[in-house]
């Protein structure tokens, strides 16, 4: 993309960021994923439910939802008391607010670069993150991190006088982060909702994993489709992805269907709308 395109994007606040992509399991890290049914939950009782988690360290993400849930976030930890500790103190405020909720381990990420708004198709990227072992790091590299990831087009300068290290090693150290994949691409944030975009996930109810391969392969090369998540306690199939409107994602539901009716029983969708937190999680 040229140089004046990118900056004519961001001003028009189309082009929201320039992240990179952390796969947090190499640092040790797991991921879970909670999602929220409220019920009698006033606006300012959401707004300082999620005041509350955006000051939680192992917060890395924060969504409202519109569907089936209401909220969702989720908690990077390397121990489990951690989890416990996040899902105890809201439940102390909130419980009398939660109709249902999900809880889940939620790994490995099957993320596929795709360019939404190209009719032509494109042989895809697959990037999985989750799976892969801890790699050996230190608290610099996490402190470089943790500064680096949000916005990689920040001045080196800059991040060593905030980091306190020189430039050189600022540099060497993102080249060695790069290396073990434990940064394992960039990507820029879009505003997809100003371009007239939504993003909605779809949830597969099946009745058969025996054509989960098949279905897998489908999503890879389906141009609305951009992610594929593994839970252990989520949906069966969960598939993210981008359409033009709600009848272009009915269509799209109905095609899954008719192809895999055999171990298709059934299909949900639900939609984010604000994003109050978005560390980490490839979505």
């Amino acid at each position: 993309m040229h140089p004046r395109c990118i900056q004519r994007l961001e001003e028009e606040r189309i082009i929201t960021q320039f992240t990179a992509i952390v796969d947090m399991a190499k640092l040790g890290f797991f991921t879970f994923r909670i999602y929220i049914r409220f019920r009698q939950m006033t606006r300012a009782e959401l707004n300082n439910l999620v005041g509350e988690l955006k000051n939680q360290e192992n917060v890395w993400t924060i969504a409202i939802c519109h569907g089936k849930w209401d909220l969702a976030f989720f908690i990077g930890t390397k121990t489990i008391n951690v989890v416990h500790e996040a899902w105890d103190s809201l439940l102390k405020k909130y419980k009398t607010n939660i109709e249902t909720y999900n809880f889940c381990f939620y790994s490995p990420i099957f993320n596929f670069n795709r360019a939404f708004f190209l009719d032509e198709k494109k042989e895809s990227i697959t990037r999985v993150y989750g799976e892969s072992v801890a790699e050996e790091t230190d608290e610099i590299d996490w402190k470089i991190i943790r500064r680096y990831a949000p916005d990689v087009r920040q001045p080196i300068l800059g991040l060593s006088r905030v980091l306190k290290l020189s430039p050189e090693t600022i540099k060497k150290r993102i080249a060695r982060l790069e290396k073990k994949k434990i940064i394992c691409g960039y990507k820029i944030g879009l505003d997809i909702n100003t371009l007239g975009y939504t993003s909605y996930r779809i949830d597969l109810t099946l009745i058969s994993t025996s054509k989960n391969k098949a279905i897998f392969e489908y999503c890879r090369y389906h141009k609305n489709i951009y992610q594929i998540n593994k839970t252990v306690g989520g949906a069966d199939f969960e598939i993210e992805l981008v359409v033009k409107d709600l009848n272009e994602l009915l269509e799209i539901i109905e095609d899954i269907k008719a192809r895999f009716k055999d171990v298709v029983d059934n299909a949900s969708y639900f939609s984010y709308s604000t994003y109050y937190l978005l560390n980490y999680i490839p979505d």
